[in-house]
């Protein structure tokens, strides 16, 4: 006796693409978007979008706060000094909220596509391993940006807005500035930034990833100001471990500021961290492409 096959057919919804080809900007620049959107919880659950707007929340409060008591002083005791120090004061205070983002948003960037097989869409694409992370370090870049930027150019326009000789005059008087919030925040991105994607490029899980890497962060700079105050030689080397402490040693010396930081403490010139940040970065470059190129 024989039977007749029998089958179903199910309609999947599946549309073939009938816009244009973008080619491999097109990938990059979709990779770099969905960095962003990632990063800021956009298009996600309500929870995703909770700690990353809070933090920003955090780093941006304070030149509200800031500005607003300026513009108070001025109104009711105009011989009163500013209640800010000015920007350098004010990087060191976003230092905190700014190495918990990185804590967040890194892991994110990286982790879910790997776990969860995304990668091998991406190279089914005009996209390299290079290009993938080249797109997702500028998703991380533009989110950064906005963390330590925003804050400082509202303090930027906001005390100038009270400057008794006018605001063109302050602005102008000031401008020296901005090339000097953008090398503070290169630094930081780079020294937060690089060892969170060491890490994320090996972890397999967001909340683990998060958590070594504030425990490194953490126990270099906590095993720097122990031991930097030891012997003469092992000190000073052992202060170049604090690895959150290049980015305010950077700070100081672009802004004139008195240094505070360890390594100055220590006796090396900030090309000291520099160089570190410079090997790092090329560091973190090499081992994420050759681990990617496995990947993809």
């Amino acid at each position: 006796m024989t039977t007749e096959p029998t089958g179903a057919v199910f309609d999947l919804g599946y549309v073939p693409h009938s816009g244009p080809r973008l080619g491999r900007r097109g990938a990059f620049k979709a990779v770099i978007l969905d960095g962003v959107r990632r990063v800021l919880g956009l298009r996600r659950k309500a929870r995703k979008k909770v700690l990353p707007w809070v933090l920003f929340g955090v780093a941006l409060l304070p030149a509200i706060v800031f500005v607003g008591l300026a513009f108070f002083l001025s109104t009711f005791s105009p011989d009163a000094e500013s209640p800010f120090g000015g920007h350098a004061e004010y990087f060191g205070l976003a230092a905190g909220s700014t190495l918990l983002f990185i804590a967040l948003a890194v892991p994110e960037l990286l982790i879910p596509d790997r776990v969860q097989g995304v990668l091998a869409v991406y190279s089914s694409r005009p996209l390299t391993a290079r290009d993938y992370l080249l797109a997702r370090f500028t998703s991380l870049v533009i989110v950064l940006s906005g963390f330590l930027i925003v804050p400082q150019l509202l303090l930027y326009f906001g005390l100038s807005s009270l400057d008794p000789d006018g605001v063109a005059t302050a602005l102008v008087a000031n401008l020296d500035n901005l090339p000097k919030i953008l090398a503070t925040s290169l630094a930081f991105v780079v020294a937060y930034g690089c060892p969170a994607i060491l890490v994320s490029i090996f972890a397999k899980r967001l909340a683990p990833a998060s958590g070594v890497f504030l425990g490194i962060m953490f126990v270099s700079q906590v095993l720097a100001e122990s031991l930097s105050e030891g012997a003469e030689t092992l000190g000073r080397w052992v202060s170049l471990v604090a690895l959150p402490d290049h980015p305010l040693a950077i700070r100081d010396w672009v802004f004139g500021e008195q240094s505070a930081s360890i390594m100055g403490r220590a006796g090396y010139s900030p090309w000291a961290s520099v160089g570190i940040l410079t090997v790092i970065a090329i560091a973190t470059g090499w081992i994420a492409i050759r681990r990617y190129r496995e990947l993809m």
